[in-house]
């Protein structure tokens, strides 16, 4: 991670964001009863946190490739969640869990960071139990990979995709777009999918 992405992961704005990701998710999908789910690419932990305050999620399990933001997340986690979230060192590509463990899988834009995409939402699809939801906020190369953000950040450079890819990865792991998200923006993507 460059400074600009270290700006972003610190900033409150990125908070801000995620809250009307979290609004969006709720609008689409009614709240669900959730036992356990699985946060990729936490970061400082904000979002685990609000998982829990404001979609009602029981148990977070949250992991983030860089020792440092899990470290963080582990000492400013407040003691009235500790029992609710759970953080560890981990990569997106090859999750540490047996099949069909978690009721909801939540990425707050972190997918286009992964090397292996389409193996990130294999291993999404391997772990949601039948019947449970894939929230994301995903953003495609316009927004990030533009004259001027190119430059500024770090991104994979091959391999990269649109809407299209994104969507037809999701369909062939099983996973079917709840009614309501929209799949128009040529920048990005918030919603939901249910896993068959």
């Amino acid at each position: 991670m460059n400074w600009p992405e270290r700006v972003w992961i610190y900033s409150p704005v990125r908070v801000f964001f995620q809250k009307r990701e979290i609004a969006e998710w709720l609008r689409l999908c009614d709240p669900q009863q959730v036992d356990c789910a699985l946060e990729i690419g936490c970061g400082l932990g904000k979002g685990a946190r609000l998982l829990v305050d404001r979609m009602g999620f029981k148990r977070v399990i949250a992991f983030d490739l860089e020792y440092s933001l899990i470290r963080y997340a582990v000492r400013s986690l407040q003691s009235r969640l500790k029992h609710k979230i759970a953080y560890y060192v981990g990569n997106a590509e090859e999750l540490p869990f047996e099949d069909s463990s978690f009721e909801a899988v939540v990425n707050f834009g972190i997918i286009h960071h992964v090397l292996d995409w389409r193996r990130c939402i294999r291993e999404i699809g391997r772990v949601t139990k039948p019947g449970g939801f894939f929230y994301f906020e995903e953003i495609y190369p316009p927004l990030y990979a533009n004259f001027v953000l190119k430059r500024m950040l770090r991104h994979p450079t091959e391999g990269r995709f649109y809407a299209l890819e994104f969507l037809e990865a999701l369909e062939s792991n099983k996973f079917r777009l709840v009614e309501g998200t929209r799949t128009d923006s040529k920048y990005g993507i918030v919603g939901a999918a249910k896993k068959e």
